[in-house]
């Protein structure tokens, strides 16, 4: 924790006397990702709630080791019963699972489906086939690029080289790489074997069973259907099952006894006993009393599908001849909605005992003609459940709050909760001592803790407070008191949290005429922490903390009828045309930034009494999903947008920056690659400092965007969905969809300049640090999570050119040096550390007595520990000198904090 930055340039030395060349103007700086290595993040969690787990891959005849696949967290595998997991396929250039099979003749030979099967509005795509020999360590990618989405992966009982794929092709375009794709090669080449084209589309697939007797006959499951940014059309007449005997070659529609017409999403799956029974989930999209054409017209014209039959369940008894449906007409059983699960099991051990996967399991044990809702007792969103084949009681689920396992059927469960699996959308801080930060979750609601542990040691997972329900989005802090805290679940329902009380007041603006974001933005104006700012399709404005509203816009939106189709749910569960960002200048009162869903950007310059819309003063404007407006820090005419064309299929990266209010534009995208961006931040103090958030993880400016480099380090693949600045502090503040959040200290970065990547060397201004104080009295739990504290230390970043000599650091308490640190002199941005001690060299007979006591107790004597002896440097200020080969270049002073805050903890 630092409590306040120094000057950067309050050097004792001039630049002259050090022979820095001073440019006479502005240059592209380009850092190197090896420049960027010394800012090491930390992973703070939540972890209690875990995430979503989509599917389950257990060894033949090992069920201590499985493997569980995240839609967005990665690959996690235990080989102990899940007390503890390796983190697999963390650093691919993709992160979202569909599916993983682990070859029953080889355990080593894994298959992954990159690009997770249930297509929610938070899907992540994927980039093909990935085969691992190693039993995960290493992976490398086989094909299928444009499939994007995989829902099963089947591998060949007896030859590994043998692999089908169904894959679902683009979420949100169309494309052909749709499918079933054979492969016999081990992924060297690959065929598509099944590929409808219906009413001139090509058809996914998205779920295949071999029997396991006779691997030459598999039955697929083909899903028609189209997801929009603003709706998403569930069916449609190309969803069917299929069966083929001769492995693929050729395929037959099975059409006896199952529904015809518009049907959705199917799920598969056959008793491993006895192949000739089969089981099939499906969505049956038809509506009694209706045509296929008028229902197909419904459809392909966005309508509501209210009123449909339903999920039904069907069975064969001969190999798919044949189908009954087994679940009774008035209790329609299935995924709701069907595209988020889609998945039914049949127990190994018993073919009349199904489960089908929903918001919770349902489970039948008469072959599925009487169901018993949530059956499980546990999970909740659930995707994925795995029964083993020697002992029905045990099981392992995946669900949307992390996984369970239990061994005597349900009784019991076992919940890890030490997985860093948080899908944020939206991350706050405020300016107590340390920080906290609070941020909301899909699915998982609202979540807030310190930034660091005060009392020392990691961040466990009981140190984090739910503070919020639902799908949690915003939360964002009155940093005036820290007191109240302003939140909200999914489509609006905001909420005032009293810090102080636990006081919860709703203070929602109802209006049924407004239309609600998903992640509906609010700010506290930085110019009055009384004035609140919420936005659905209209903006908002309270001056009293929420008691009331005024509305200070008219729709800012496009509101295009032809995407309102459905009103404000509709079949994919969305509303459109809404505010997406909102930002206040804080420089000037009133100066507000707007961006929408279908694509405006809008800005008042009083208030709201006058808006301007300047859509078509953005060159190449692609008018996509506005992910962020950001008001300039330093010149009120300033502001920033980034698009994220992920809803189009389009994974461009999109920002620019207007300098006179929004009257031109300027693209600043430069070098970033691929990826859709969610957010761009400008530093406080330094204006050409710029952070963007992207689909693929954190890029970093020094040139105000002419250049950017990757900032990963420690951070595995993943969307960095927000970001925050701490103002105080100099933390950037990373919320990602799918790993938790990570914390990283970049006030060096802020003070990077042409001067300094002129010098030969430079010594940034460190930061000063509080020493914490705090006993931490709490038990906690022995499975957990090693959340990172910030370390007790200063950091000492430093810049050198080519050929610098011999580096090091002597700290000094008034004239008296007490401390040196030697550092690396290769060139480029470093950091060392100072451990905020004193130390004195022991003279020869010191030594001499302190290796002899090591000796008589017969332990090994660290040399460092016998040549010093090291105490803890007093609360006070003190002086870092750095030398070059012996010559004293640059001084910084730095300070050693009280906690004068910890009263304020208890």
């Amino acid at each position: 924790m630092r409590r306040q930055r120094r000057p950067i340039f309050g050097l004792v030395l001039s630049l002259s006397a050090l022979g820095v060349a001073l440019p006479g103007a502005a240059q592209t700086l380009t850092l190197s990702e090896a420049d960027l290595e010394p800012f090491d993040y930390r992973s703070i969690g939540p972890t209690r709630q875990s995430g979503r787990f989509v599917d389950i891959a257990v060894p033949a005849g090992q069920s201590k080791v499985f493997y569980m696949a995240t839609g967005s967290g990665h690959l996690w595998k235990t080989e102990n019963h899940g007390q503890s997991f390796d983190v697999l396929f963390d650093d691919e250039g993709i992160y979202s699972i569909g599916d993983l099979e682990v070859a029953p003749s080889d355990p080593n030979i894994l298959y992954l489906g990159s690009g997770e099967a249930n297509n929610s509005r938070s899907t992540y795509w994927g980039d093909g086939v990935y085969k691992s020999t190693d039993a995960g360590e290493t992976w490398t990618n086989v094909g299928l690029p444009e499939s994007h989405h995989i829902g099963r992966v089947m591998i060949h009982p007896d030859d590994p080289d043998v692999v089908y794929v169904a894959a679902l092709g683009h979420l949100y375009s169309e494309n052909e790489e749709r499918g079933l794709y054979r492969t016999t090669d081990g992924g060297d080449s690959w065929e598509k074997v099944l590929g409808p084209v219906v009413e001139g589309k090509h058809i996914g697939v998205v779920d295949v069973v071999m029997n396991p007797l006779d691997p030459r006959i598999l039955y697929a499951a083909t899903f028609d259907k189209v997801r929009l940014p603003f709706t998403y059309d569930l069916g449609g007449p190309g969803s069917r099952i299929y069966k083929s005997t001769d492995g693929g070659d050729n395929w037959e529609m099975l059409t006896n006894g199952l529904p015809q017409g518009m049907l959705g999403r199917i799920g598969l799956d056959l008793f491993d006993g006895d192949p000739n029974i089969v089981y099939a989930t499906i969505e049956n999209a038809n509506k009694e009393g209706m045509s296929d054409e008028d229902r197909y017209a419904e459809l392909l014209g966005h309508q509501s599908s209210a009123g449909m039959i339903g999920g039904e369940i069907y069975r064969s008894d001969d190999g798919g001849e044949s189908w009954r449906k087994v679940n009774a007409d008035d209790e329609p059983i299935g995924g709701q909605p069907a595209y988020y699960y889609g998945q039914i099991v049949v127990d190994p051990n018993d073919a009349d005992v199904v489960y089908v996967m929903s918001v919770s399991t349902y489970k039948s044990v008469d072959g599925g003609q009487t169901w018993q809702p949530r059956a499980l007792g546990h999970g909740g969103d659930d995707h994925a459940l795995w029964i083993d084949p020697e002992d029905p009681n045990h099981l392992v689920l995946g669900h949307d709050h992390g996984m369970g396992i239990t061994w005597d059927g349900g009784a019991n469960w076992y919940h890890p909760d030490f997985q860093s699996l948080a899908q944020f959308y939206a991350v706050g801080y405020d300016m107590s001592y340390p920080y906290r930060v609070a941020g909301g979750l899909q699915d998982n609601g609202s979540h807030m803790g310190y930034h660091t542990n005060p009392a020392g040691g990691p961040i466990r997972f009981e140190m984090w407070d739910r503070v919020g329900g639902g799908d949690g989005m915003y939360n964002v802090f009155d940093t005036c008191t820290n007191r109240y805290l302003y939140n909200e679940s999914q489509f609006g329902p905001i909420s005032r949290l009293d810090l102080e009380t636990g006081e919860r007041t709703g203070i929602r603006y109802d209006d049924p005429d407004l239309r609600w974001n998903w992640n509906s933005p609010i700010q506290v104006s930085p110019h009055d922490c009384d004035v609140i700012l919420h936005a659905s399709n209209r903006l908002l404005r309270s001056e009293n903390r929420g008691e009331s509203w005024e509305l200070i816009s008219p729709d800012l939106t496009k509101a295009d009828p032809a995407t309102l189709t459905t009103g404000r749910g509709g079949d994919g569960n969305i509303q459109y045309a809404t505010i997406t960002t909102i930002d206040e200048s804080p420089l000037v009162e009133g100066l507000i930034w707007v961006g929408t869903d279908d694509g405006n950007v809008q800005v008042t310059r009083d208030g709201g009494d006058n808006w301007t819309l300047l859509n078509d003063r953005i060159p190449n404007n692609p008018e996509y999903w506005v992910s962020r407006v950001e008001a300039s820090h330093h010149e009120p005419g300033t502001a920033y947008v980034t698009y994220t064309g992920m809803r189009r299929d389009d994974f461009r990266p999109f920002v620019y920056k207007t300098t006179d209010y929004g009257e031109s534009w300027t693209s600043i995208a430069a070098n970033l690659p691929q990826g859709p961006l969610n957010v761009i931040q400008e530093h406080h103090d330094n204006p050409n400092f710029l952070v963007v958030g992207s689909d693929f993880g954190v890029f970093v400016s020094v040139d105000g965007g002419g250049s950017w480099t990757a900032m990963k380090n420690e951070m595995p693949t993943n969307p960095a969905y927000d970001l925050a600045i701490h103002p105080r502090d100099d933390d950037l503040i990373v919320a990602t969809h799918g790993r938790g959040i990570y914390i990283a200290d970049v006030s060096a970065l802020a003070q990077v300049t042409p001067e300094v990547m002129a010098s030969d060397a430079w010594f940034f201004q460190p930061e000063d640090k509080v020493r914490w104080e705090g006993v931490d009295f709490a038990s906690y739990g022995s499975s957990n999570f090693d959340g990172e504290s910030e370390a007790e230390e200063v950091s000492l970043y430093y810049w050198l050119g080519d050929g610098a000599g011999d580096v090091t650091f002597t700290v000094y308490q008034g004239n008296m040096a007490i401390a040196e640190i030697e550092a690396p002199n290769d060139s480029g941005l470093h950091e060392v550390a100072w451990g905020m001690d004193k130390r004195r060299e022991r003279s020869a007979a010191e030594q001499a007595e302190m290796r002899e006591r090591f000796e008589r107790f017969g332990r090994p004597a660290p040399e460092d520990q016998i040549r010093y002896e090291s105490a803890e440097a007093p609360i006070g200020e003190y002086r870092v000198v750095m030398s070059v080969d012996g010559v004293e270049r640059m001084e910084r002073t730095v300070a050693i904090l009280r906690d004068l805050w910890v009263d304020d903890r208890r």
